[in-house]
């Protein structure tokens, strides 16, 4: 076995890869914040609203006689 190093080029690489990584949690960090949870809250708050309103047309789509 012989112990070569490794191109420049490629340390470069590995390095940069080890600085986005940071980034990227940043990035999802906010895309959970400002997407995922209004979106939750917002069906939480409108969830009876949609609850109901959901029971009532499978019930009439159901109703042998409209």
């Amino acid at each position: 076995m012989t112990n070569r190093k490794e191109p420049a080029s490629k340390s470069r690489r590995k390095s940069a890869w080890r600085d986005t990584r940071g980034a990227v949690m940043v990035e999802y960090a906010l895309l959970l914040t400002f997407v995922a949870v209004p979106t939750v809250v917002g069906l939480s708050v409108a969830g009876v609203q949609l609850l109901h309103g959901y029971i009532a047309e499978r019930d009439h789509l159901l109703y042998p006689t409209p």
